[in-house]
């Protein structure tokens, strides 16, 4: 249990000293000099960890680095092309920014390494989308706050790819907010391309609040069309499902799913398609309720509710999905974070929230794997003589999902306020404009 203590160590550690630079002066300073503070509270803790870990400790990346990332970038490097020639369970051109990786040092260390890099870039591209959507103060409390964030580290440290499709969506916010649609979508298109399929899960959100909607969906799938067709003609087209199947097949701890295998033991292999049905209906109704919510928004100034529907698609996700590992979040850490600030105005009580969310975050997949929950249903756990311990991971994971619902009741919440208010403001203007034509 000494690794499920180190990440609550480090989940505590952050958090507080957040918590603590909340209370200084640097909420004050001129821009640069805020961003330079925010930077170091991101950044020096991850590298000091990296160093500690990975340099004078000699470990070595755990979970997908070693399993999956390092055995796909040496297979290109020995000239294999994938999905033709082996099976990958992200995108086609992710094994190749793996092996430009290892190119660069041969080690999972990499990735960890790249990890720190891209969170940091999350981290100024964030900071400049919520600067652009909502007052200083918001922005500022959100960006030391994201900056805090000890799951962030963890994953990062990891080395997951989580951490690319999180700033992936942070550059296509900020090109979005600069109406530079296809711009935006060309990362998008990037980010399909080299990441996992999830990160196709928050093309509906980006398209909905895009200033020119055709241009960032031309943007986004043109390059998609041609990437995948490519892979095709290379006779890589079966094995271009394979995401799809592998990845549908597995399932996680964490969500409403897996505490539902409890109720659904008499359906047999109709489980699945249930429990995936119940993901796509919960999708499509929280994109179906932003739609109509906002539909009275001005082309101009939708993308402003941009972070707010990421937010809530990702919670959404993580909620109903059958396999939302808790690395998942890393993907709208930092919209997630914004919505928690803009809609609760205490903040002790945000920031005491925000502490104890993360150490949810970074200790229940860790427990899962050593309480020995992994590699089987709960239903399973508990006919194997699971007990206690299944009872106890059953309470972690309520209180997880608990945090789900708030902020996700926080997101729609916000939303609902700030589009009645933005309509308001303009039926006045108009009617304003008329009466003045009189």
């Amino acid at each position: 249990m000494a690794v499920v203590l180190f990440k609550i160590l480090i989940a505590l550690g952050t958090g507080l000293l957040g918590a603590w630079m909340l209370r200084t002066r640097v909420l004050e300073l001129p821009e640069k000099g805020f961003v330079r503070y925010a930077l170091g509270l991101q950044v020096i803790p991850a590298l000091a960890l990296f160093v500690a870990l990975y340099v004078i400790g000699h470990q070595a990346p755990t979970s997908d680095v070693p399993a999956y990332y390092l055995p796909a970038a040496h297979a290109v490097l020995a000239g294999q092309v994938p999905v033709r020639d082996f099976a990958t369970s992200y995108a086609p051109l992710f094994p190749y920014v793996a092996a430009g990786l290892v190119g660069l040092w041969d080690s999972g260390k990499v990735f960890a390494l790249f990890d720190i890099i891209l969170n940091a870039a999350a981290l100024l591209l964030w900071h400049a989308a919520a600067n652009r959507c909502y007052d200083r103060a918001t922005a500022r409390h959100a960006t030391l706050l994201f900056a805090s964030c000890g799951h962030v580290l963890v994953q990062g440290l990891l080395g997951t790819n989580q951490a690319w499709v999180g700033a992936a969506l942070a550059a296509s916010a900020v090109g979005l907010l600069r109406a530079r649609d296809l711009g935006a979508g060309v990362i998008q298109a990037v980010a399909a391309g080299t990441t996992k399929v999830l990160a196709l899960v928050f093309w509906p959100v980006l398209w909905l609040f895009a200033p020119h909607r055709w241009k960032w969906l031309l943007g986004a799938l043109l390059p998609v069309i041609a990437l995948y067709g490519a892979f095709v003609a290379m006779g890589g087209g079966p094995g271009l499902l394979y995401p799809l199947l592998y990845e549908g097949e597995k399932t996680s701890a964490g969500n409403l799913p897996y505490l539902l295998d409890l109720l659904l033991a008499g359906t047999g292999n109709a489980e699945r398609f249930i429990l995936d049905g119940l993901t796509l209906a919960a999708l499509a109704v929280a994109f179906g309720w932003l739609f109509f919510t906002t539909r009275a928004v001005s082309a101009q100034s939708r993308t402003r509710w941009l972070p707010a529907g990421l937010a809530l698609i990702g919670l959404v996700l993580m909620f109903f999905s059958k396999k939302s590992f808790t690395g998942y979040v890393v993907f709208v850490m930092y919209p997630v974070v914004l919505m928690l600030v803009a809609g609760l105005a205490r903040v002790r009580v945000r920031t005491t929230f925000l502490l104890v969310f993360n150490v949810l975050l970074v200790v229940e997949p860790t427990l899962w794997f050593r309480l020995g929950g992994y590699n089987q249903t709960l239903r399973d756990w508990f006919a194997s003589g699971g007990g206690m311990t299944a009872l106890g991971f059953v309470g972690i994971d309520l209180a997880l999902l608990a945090c789900y619902v708030y902020l996700g009741w926080l997101t729609v919440r916000w939303v609902s306020r700030n589009v009645a208010g933005a309509t308001a403001d303009r039926n006045e203007s108009q009617s304003a404009t008329a009466c003045s034509l009189v």
